[in-house]
C-alpha cells in the first residue's frame, strides 16, 4: 500500500502571520498569547484579560477567490482565511492548484462553529442571503471544493478541541481506502463573540491569568486562542515535497463517565494509543516524541500523559520527549490539532524540537514527570529522528492519535557547479508579490530543489495572477523583472526565418552589424554555440547529426567549430539553420510551449513544418540538406539580392529587365533578386535618387528569382525521396509561397515535396502572411538571430521569461532535473505567498452579537433566582420585615452591567455615575424567582428597571470621566484626610444589627457587612466589609446611614440624588482587617448629606418611612422642621502657602491688639492666643496683600483720629483687598462648587437665575458661570450689577463671553428694583471691599438676608455670601471675619475658627 504523506502546509496562528514567523517565535520562547483589544475589552464579564489572537482577520482577497463584495463582507472570516491557507499549502507542495482542478481531492475542515454568522444574520431586515452560504459549516469544506474544483468528499467536522486531528485522520483513511487521491485538510478557530469565552469561564475551565501551564503543578485551566492550518495530504508518488508520513491514525469515543461528559477518560486514550501502535507494529521504544492535548487543566494533563506513559514507558528506554504547543500559544481547541501538528513539522524541517513555555514545576499527578521516565521539552533539544505521535481529545470525549514518521534527511551532498544561469519564474496577484519571491529564490541559489518548487507553481493563470516576473540564477548580471500582463489569455505566434531574410525595422531595412563577418539570412559564426550549453537543445543538434549521418555533413561540429566563412557554403546555410530553429521548437516545445499559429519567411517554411507537425526532424534537417545542395550544384549564373525601400508595385513598375521583387517582408521594404550586376546597378540608381537600397549577401544567389526554375526538377526529386508520405497542413499555418487565394489548391494543402519547391521558386509574402498575426499574439522568432521586426504589436524575441506575456513556462526543462521529493529543510513556499490585501472586510464585534437574556446591548433581561444552587442565593439575606426584597443596589449594579456591556468595556475599570435614582416600587422576591428588565436610553443615558412590565427603578447612568471624575477623585482625597479621633459612640456588628432588627431590618448574614461605626459629631465613620460583592457591600453603605437615622421607623430608600464608582480606586482602597476579613473605611457625612467608602460615594438619599406589618395603631409623629446652619471648617488647610498668610496674619492681628490697647480699642478675637510676633514680616511685603495692609496698619502713628487714620490706609491699600490671596482662597477650592450645587438642588430643575452684587470688585461671574455650565440641561440667567455701569466697562468682553447681563444696584442705597431682582433664585456678593461709613447692617438688609448678622465693611477674609431669595431660602457663608471699626469691636458672623 502506497505511503501517505503530508506534502505541503500553511497557516495563520497567533501573532504569527506565517509559519516562517511562527517558528520564529516558537523557538525563542516567544509568549504568543497577549492582552489587548483586538477582539474585545481585555477582561470584559470578567474573563481571563489574555487570549492568543491573529494579528489581521479583516484582510481577504475576494477579487481572487471570485467572491462578490456584499459576499465577502459577510463572509466569515474563518473561510477567508481557509481559502488563503488552503491555496497557499498546495503552493507549498510545489503543486500548481490549476493542475488539480477536477481531480479527485477530498477537503476536510475541522470547525466548532461559526460565530460570525450569529452575528451577521442578526438583523433579518439586512440580510440578504449571503451569511447563509458565506457562514454555513458546511461551506467551510465545500466553498474549498468549489473554488479547486474538487470532485472528493468535502466534510466539515466538529468533534471540539479534536476537530482538526480527527479531519486529518478522516482525510488519511479516505485516501488509504480510495475515496479520494489526495486531500486538503484545515482547521480553525477564531475568538469572535465574548459570550463563548464566558461559558467556559463557567465550566471553570479556562486560566485566570490567561495561560496554559502544560503540565505545570501550578496549571488551573487553559487560555482561548485563534488559529487556521492547512495542510495536504497525497500519495507519496504524487509528493514533490514532504514533511512526514502518516503511519497511521485513528479515534475513539469515551462513552460514559460517571464524572460528566466533559470529564477526559485517560483508560479511552491508553486504548486508542495502544491499538494504533501493535497495528502498525512500531515498538514504543521507537517514539521519540509525543505532541500531547496538553492544556494546562488540573484533570485533562494527568489522565491524558498517565494514558501515553502506561504506552510508552512501561520497559527500559530513554526518556519519552512530552511537549504541548498551547503552552506557546493558548489552546486554538477545533485547530488544535494540526496547530500542534505545525510545530511538529516545523521542528522536524529544522532538526530541532521547539521548547513548551510556562513550565517550572512538574506536575505532582503526573509520577512519570519526577521519576525520569517523561522530559518536557522546555528547551530546544536535536531531534534523533524517531517515530512521532499527536494526541488530541475534545471535551466531549472525543480522542484521536496520529502517527508520523519523520522525512528521511539525507546526507548533504555538494551541488553540481551550474554552467548555465538558472531561469527562476514567479507570478503573484502584485509586484511585491512576485519580487518576494524572486528574492527568496536568490537567496538561495544553491538550492535548485527549492529554485525547481518554485518554478512548478509560477504558471497561475494570468486572470488571477496579472503579475510576472523572472530573474536569473547564477548570471553575472542582476537580472529581475516583473511586468503585469494582459489578463485574457494571448495567442502564441511562431515566426521562422529564412536564407534570405533581412532586418526590417518600421518598413525600412537597416544593415546588420558586421562583426560577424557576412553571412547569408539569419546565419553567422557561432549561432547556436552557447545553446549547446542546454541539454535538450544539445540533444536536438545530435539528433539532426544522426539524420544527416549518410551525408557526412555534422551539424553539432559545424556549429562549434564555425568560422566567418563556414555558412558561405549554402549547404552550410541551410542545414545550420534548420538545424537550430528545429532544436529552438524542441526546446519550445520541452517548456511546455505550442503555437497557434506559424509564419515562415523563405526556408524558414521547413521550420515550420516542423512546428506544425508536418515534417519530422529528420525529414526537415535532410530537406534543408538538399535544398542547399541543389543550389550548391546547379551552376547558377552569378545572382544577387538587394533590400529598397520600396512598396511591391513599384518594383514590379520600376524593378530593370532581369530584376524581380523576390520577398516582400513589409509595406515598403522589398528584397528584389537578379543577376548580379544588374542588381549592383539598380541599387546605385535608387541610393542617386535618394530610395534606400542595400544588397544582402546571399553567396552570389538570386534566391527566388527565375534562376531558381533550373533547379527544381533536381530538389523536387530529391526531396521526394526525404518526404514520401506528405502530411496535410494545419490551419494555423500561414503559408507565405503560395497567396491567400490558392491556399485551397492541392498544392497548397500539403506539406508535401513540390510545396517545399515551390517556397524556393516563388516569392516570399511574408508582408501578406505576417498580417495574419492577431495585434495582441505573443511572436516568438525562431532564428539564430533576430532580424524580422514587423509591427509594434509583436514581439520577436525569446526572452527568459515568457510568460511575462501570459504565456507560463516550464523553465525547470531547462535544467538538470531535480528529484523529487525535495530533501528536508527545502524552504517553505507558503510564507512567501503575498495577497492582495488592499481591502478590508467586515468582522464582528462584541456589540453585534446580543447581550442578556433575549435582549440587545441596551436591552437585557436577568432571571433572579434564589434558590440553594444559584449565584443569587444571597439575596435571601435582604430580609426586610419578614419579606425577602429585592435590594435597591441591586437595580444600580444591573444597571450598571448593562451600561458597561452596551459600551463593550469591564465594569473593574469603568468608573460610573448614577443621578435622579427613583425606587417606584419594592420587589419581593418569591422562592421561585423573578425577572428584572433593563432598559438603557442611550440617548439621554436614561435606564430603567421593570418587573413583570412594572417600572421598579428609574434613573440616569453615564461614564464619570474628566472633569467630573477629578473631582470625585479630589472630594474622596479629602474625605480620606479627615480626623475623627475623638468618637463619642462605637457600635460593633452585634448593636448595629440588633438596632436594625428592632427597626424592621431582618439582614441576614451575607448583607451584615458593617464590622464598626463610630458616631463622630456632624456624621459617622466606620468600616465596611468586601467580599468582592457589589450588591451587598453598597447596600451597607445605606445601612450605615440609616443606622444614623433617629428614631426607629423602617425607611426604605426611595430616591438618591447620585452615587458615583470608581472601581479601580475602590480596589486601591481595600485592607486586611481581623479574622482575614478584607475592609474599606466608611464616613457618613450628614452635613453634605454623603456617605463614602473604598472608591464609592453615595449622595442624597431619601428614605421614606414604611409602614409595618403588625397591625397596630402608630402613634402620631411631631415633626419639627428647622433650619440648621452647616459650617465647613478648615477649607485651606491643605493649602500650605495660605496657611504661613494665616500665620503671619494671626501674628499681625496680635500686635495691631497690642498696639490699639493704649487708645481704649479692645479687639476680642479668638483663636489668637499664643500668637508669636517674633517672626512677622519686616519691612512689609511690596506685593498688594493683607499681609501688607496689616503690617502698614501696625505701624501706623495713631496720634491723631483713630477712625480717619485707619480708613485713609484702608483707602490708600485698597489694592490689598481686592487681590490677596488668602481673601481669594475659597473662590480658588472646590467650596464655592460644592456650595453652587447644593444651590442647584434646592432649586426648580432646569434653569437658575443669578444675580450678584459689586460685581466690578467681586467679580464672581468669572468663576460662578464656568461652574453652572458644566450641567448641560441647566439654563443660567446671570446678571452682574454695579453702582454704577462705567465700573463694569473693563469686564465687558468677559461678560459678553459669559453671557452675562449688566445691570445699575448699589445694595448700600436700597434693595434691588423689582426688574433687575425679580425671580432670582440666587444672589451672590463677593464684598472684600466697601465704603467704611456704611452701616453693614443696612447692607445686608438691602441684599435681602434675612437673618445674618450686620457685615463689616472691612473683610479680613472675602466674604462669600449664598442665599435663596424665594419664600423658601436658605443661607450658606463660608467663611466671615468681619471688623466694625465704627464700633471698634470684633465679632464673628458665623461660627467658624480663625483658621478657616
Amino acid at each position: 500500500m502506497e505511503e501517505i504523506v503530508i506534502a505541503g502546509i500553511s497557516g495563520r496562528l497567533p501573532e504569527s502571520n506565517n509559519l516562517e514567523e511562527f517558528w520564529e517565535n516558537l523557538i525563542n520562547g516567544v509568549d504568543m498569547v497577549t492582552e489587548d483589544n483586538r477582539r474585545w475589552t481585555p477582561g470584559l464579564y470578567g474573563l481571563p484579560k489574555r487570549n492568543g489572537k491573529l494579528k489581521d482577520i479583516s484582510h481577504f482577497d475576494a477579487a481572487f477567490f471570485g467572491v462578490h463584495p456584499k459576499q465577502a463582507n459577510t463572509m466569515d472570516p474563518q473561510l477567508r482565511l481557509l481559502l488563503e491557507i488552503a491555496y497557499e499549502a498546495i503552493l507549498d507542495g510545489g503543486l500548481n492548484p490549476a493542475a488539480l482542478r477536477g481531480s479527485k481531492t477530498g477537503v476536510y475542515i475541522g470547525v466548532s462553529g461559526s460565530e460570525a454568522g450569529e452575528a451577521f444574520s442578526r438583523d433579518p431586515e439586512e440580510l440578504l442571503g449571503y451569511s447563509m452560504t458565506g457562514c454555513q459549516r458546511a461551506m467551510l469544506a465545500n466553498r474549498l471544493s468549489y473554488f479547486f474544483d474538487f470532485s472528493g468528499p468535502s466534510t466539515a467536522i466538529d468533534t471540539a478541541c479534536s476537530s482538526s486531528l480527527l479531519a486529518l485522520e478522516n482525510a488519511f483513511h479516505a485516501i488509504r481506502q480510495g475515496q479520494c487521491d489526495a486531500a486538503l485538510v484545515g482547521g480553525v478557530n477564531l475568538l469572535l463573540k465574548p459570550n463563548t469565552s464566558v461559558q467556559f469561564m463557567k465550566l471553570g475551565m479556562l486560566s485566570p491569568e490567561g495561560t496554559c501551564k502544560s503540565f505545570d503543578s501550578s496549571g488551573n485551566g487553559y487560555c482561548r486562542s485563534e488559529a487556521a492550518v492547512v495542510v495536504l495530504l497525497t500519495k507519496r508518488s504524487f509528493a514533490k515535497r514532504v514533511y512526514a508520513t502518516v503511519v497511521n491514525a485513528g479515534n475513539n469515543t469515551d462513552g460514559y463517565k460517571e464524572q460528566g461528559v466533559t470529564f477526559p477518560s485517560g483508560e479511552m486514550q491508553h486504548r486508542l494509543v495502544h491499538s494504533l501502535y501493535q497495528e502498525a507494529n512500531i515498538a514504543p521504544e521507537q517514539v521519540e516524541y509525543v505532541e500531547a492535548h496538553g492544556t494546562g487543566t488540573k484533570v485533562g494533563d494527568p489522565q491524558e500523559v498517565n494514558g501515553i506513559v502506561n504506552v510508552f514507558c512501561q520497559s527500559k528506554r530513554e526518556p519519552l520527549l512530552l511537549g504541548s504547543t498551547k503552552s506557546n500559544m493558548g489552546h486554538p481547541e477545533p485547530a488544535s490539532g494540526l496547530a500542534a501538528l505545525a510545530k511538529v513539522l516545523l521542528s522536524l524541517e529544522r532538526g530541532v524540537w521547539a521548547p513548551n513555555l510556562h513550565f517550572n514545576s512538574p506536575n505532582p499527578d503526573i509520577p512519570a514527570l519526577t521519576d525520569g521516565r517523561v522530559q518536557v521539552v522546555d528547551r530546544p533539544i536535536p531531534i534523533r529522528g524517531g517515530i512521532v505521535g499527536i494526541n488530541s481529545f475534545g471535551f466531549g470525549g472525543s480522542n484521536v492519535h496520529i502517527i508520523l514518521r519523520p522525512a528521511e534527511k539525507l546526507a548533504d551532498a555538494a551541488a553540481p557547479p551550474r554552467t548555465v544561469p538558472r531561469v527562476l519564474n514567479a507570478c503573484g496577484r502584485t509586484e511585491t508579490a512576485v519580487r518576494t519571491m524572486l528574492q527568496k529564490g536568490k537567496e538561495h541559489t544553491a538550492d535548485d530543489s527549492f529554485l525547481s518548487l518554485l518554478n512548478e507553481i509560477s504558471g497561475g493563470p494570468t486572470t488571477s495572477m496579472p503579475y510576472r516576473g523572472y530573474t536569473l540564477i547564477g548570471s553575472e548580471s542582476d537580472v529581475l523583472e516583473v511586468q503585469q500582463v494582459q489578463a485574457s489569455a494571448r495567442p502564441l505566434w511562431y515566426i521562422c526565418a529564412g536564407e534570405s531574410s533581412n532586418k526590417v525595422t518600421n518598413g525600412f531595412s537597416r544593415k546588420v552589424t558586421t562583426k560577424r563577418g557576412k553571412r547569408m539570412g539569419t546565419q553567422w559564426a557561432g549561432m547556436g554555440r552557447s545553446l549547446m550549453q542546454l541539454q535538450d537543445f544539445r540533444e536536438s543538434i545530435l539528433r539532426s547529426d544522426a539524420a544527416l549521418k549518410d551525408t557526412g555533413l555534422v551539424v553539432s561540429r559545424l556549429l562549434m567549430e564555425a568560422n566567418d566563412a563556414t555558412f558561405e557554403d549554402t549547404v552550410h546555410s541551410f542545414v545550420g539553420l534548420t538545424s537550430i530553429q528545429v532544436a529552438l521548437i524542441d526546446l519550445l516545445t520541452k517548456l511546455g510551449l505550442q503555437p497557434d499559429g506559424i509564419v515562415g519567411h523563405s526556408a524558414g517554411e521547413l521550420a515550420c513544418g516542423y512546428a506544425d507537425g508536418c515534417l519530422s526532424h529528420s525529414e526537415a534537417v535532410l530537406a534543408a540538406y538538399w535544398r542547399g545542395r541543389c543550389v550548391k550544384e546547379a551552376n547558377l549564373p552569378l545572382g544577387g539580392m538587394a533590400a529598397v525601400g520600396l512598396t511591391w508595385e513599384e518594383c514590379l513598375a520600376r524593378c530593370p529587365q532581369g530584376v524581380v521583387p523576390a520577398c516582400h517582408n513589409a509595406e515598403r521594404t522589398i528584397t528584389i533578386s537578379g543577376p548580379q550586376e544588374a542588381i549592383r546597378k539598380f541599387v546605385s540608381e535608387l541610393k542617386d535618387q535618394g530610395v534606400f537600397a542595400r544588397e544582402v549577401h546571399t553567396a552570389g544567389v538570386a534566391f527566388h528569382s527565375y534562376f531558381m526554375a533550373s533547379i527544381a526538377p533536381n530538389l523536387l526529386a530529391a526531396l521526394k525521396k526525404v518526404i514520401k508520405e506528405p502530411r496535410q497542413r494545419t490551419s494555423r499555418w500561414v503559408s507565405t509561397s503560395i497567396p491567400q487565394s490558392a491556399w485551397d489548391s492541392p498544392l497548397a494543402l500539403y506539406s508535401s515535396a513540390e510545396y517545399y519547391v515551390n517556397n524556393l521558386v516563388s516569392p516570399v509574402l511574408f508582408m501578406e502572411g505576417i498580417r495574419m498575426v492577431p495585434d495582441d499574439a505573443v511572436v516568438v522568432e525562431i532564428a539564430p538571430n533576430a532580424v524580422l521586426q514587423v509591427r509594434s504589436a509583436c514581439s520577436y524575441m525569446l526572452r527568459p521569461a515568457l510568460d511575462e506575456d501570459s504565456i507560463n513556462v516550464d523553465v525547470n526543462t531547462l535544467c538538470p532535473a531535480v528529484k523529487y521529493p525535495v530533501p528536508v529543510g527545502t524552504p517553505l513556499i507558503s510564507p512567501l505567498v503575498n495577497w492582495d490585501h488592499a481591502q478590508t472586510w467586515d468582522v464582528p464585534k462584541p456589540d453585534h452579537f446580543s447581550s442578556g437574556s433575549g435582549g440587545s446591548k441596551s436591552s437585557t433581561i436577568y432571571n433572579i433566582d434564589i434558590n440553594p444552587e444559584s449565584a443569587d442565593y444571597y439575596l435571601i439575606g435582604h430580609c426586610i420585615d419578614g419579606r425577602v426584597l429585592y435590594p435597591a443596589t441591586g437595580y444600580l449594579f444591573l444597571a450598571w452591567r448593562t451600561f458597561v456591556r452596551s459600551l463593550g468595556a469591564v465594569m473593574e475599570s469603568t468608573p460610573v455615575t448614577f443621578e435622579d435614582i427613583t425606587i417606584h416600587r419594592a420587589t419581593i422576591l418569591p422562592k421561585t424567582g423573578e425577572s428584572l428588565w433593563v432598559h438603557l436610553m442611550p440617548a439621554t443615558n436614561r435606564f430603567e428597571v421593570s418587573e413583570n412590565g412594572n417600572l421598579a427603578v428609574s434613573g440616569k447612568v453615564s461614564i464619570l470621566e474628566d472633569a467630573a471624575l477629578d473631582s470625585f477623585h479630589s472630594q474622596m482625597s479629602r474625605q480620606a484626610s479627615d480626623d475623627y479621633s475623638d468618637p463619642k459612640v462605637k457600635l460593633t456588628t452585634h448593636d448595629i444589627y440588633k438596632e436594625l432588627r428592632l427597626r424592621g431590618y431582618d439582614y441576614g448574614k451575607t448583607f451584615q457587612g458593617i464590622f464598626e461605626s463610630n458616631n463622630a459629631g456632624k456624621g459617622n465613620i466606620g468600616k465596611l466589609q468586601w467580599t468582592g460583592n457589589w450588591v451587598t457591600f453598597l447596600d451597607t453603605m445605606l445601612q450605615m446611614i440609616v443606622v444614623g437615622l433617629s428614631g426607629r421607623s423602617l425607611r426604605l430608600p426611595t430616591r438618591i440624588r447620585s452615587v458615583c464608582v470608581d472601581p479601580a480606586v475602590h480596589l486601591e482602597k481595600i485592607y486586611e482587617y481581623t479574622d482575614g476579613n478584607r475592609v474599606l473605611d466608611v464616613h457618613v457625612d450628614r452635613c453634605l448629606d454623603n456617605i463614602v467608602a473604598g472608591g464609592v460615594q453615595i449622595c442624597g438619599l431619601h428614605a421614606t418611612v414604611a409602614p409595618r406589618r403588625q397591625h397596630q395603631q402608630i402613634p402620631p409623629t411631631l415633626e419639627e422642621f428647622v433650619f440648621v446652619p452647616y459650617v465647613e471648617t478648615e477649607c485651606l488647610t491643605a493649602n500650605g502657602k495660605l496657611a504661613e498668610q494665616l500665620r503671619l496674619c494671626k501674628g499681625l492681628i496680635h500686635r495691631l491688639q497690642q498696639k490699639l490697647a493704649p487708645h481704649g480699642v479692645k479687639l476680642s478675637i479668638p483663636g489668637l492666643q499664643g500668637e508669636s510676633v517674633s517672626s512677622l514680616p519686616s519691612p512689609e511685603p511690596s506685593q498688594p496683600s493683607l499681609v501688607r495692609l496689616l503690617a502698614l496698619l501696625c505701624g501706623l502713628e495713631l496720634n491723631g483720629n483713630l477712625q480717619s487714620e485707619l480708613e485713609q490706609m484702608v483707602e490708600k491699600e485698597r489694592a490689598c483687598l481686592l487681590q490677596d490671596g488668602l481673601l481669594q482662597g475659597l473662590l480658588d477650592n472646590p467650596a464655592l462648587r460644592h456650595c453652587l450645587d447644593i444651590t442647584m438642588e434646592n432649586s426648580m430643575p432646569g434653569k437658575i437665575k443669578v444675580l450678584e452684587a459689586l460685581s466690578n470688585d467681586g467679580q464672581l461671574f468669572s468663576r460662578v458661570v464656568p461652574f453652572l455650565n458644566i450641567q448641560p440641561m441647566l439654563r443660567v440667567d446671570y446678571t452682574a450689577t454695579a453702582t454704577n455701569l462705567d465700573l463694569l466697562t473693563p469686564h465687558q468682553a468677559a461678560l459678553e463671553e459669559l453671557a452675562v447681563t449688566s445691570a445699575q444696584w448699589d445694595p448700600l442705597t436700597g434693595p434691588a428694583p423689582a426688574g433687575v431682582a425679580g425671580g432670582a433664585d440666587l444672589v451672590v456678593c463677593n464684598h472684600a471691599w466697601g465704603p467704611l461709613g456704611i452701616d453693614p447692617g443696612l447692607l445686608v438688609a438691602n441684599l435681602h438676608l434675612v437673618s445674618l448678622h450686620s457685615l463689616s465693611c472691612i473683610c479680613i477674609f472675602c466674604t462669600l455670601l449664598f442665599f435663596n431669595c424665594s419664600s423658601a431660602g436658605f443661607l450658606l457663608i463660608c467663611h466671615q471675619l468681619c471688623i466694625c471699626v465704627q464700633s471698634q469691636q470684633v465679632f464673628r458672623c458665623t461660627e467658624p475658627p480663625v483658621g478657616s
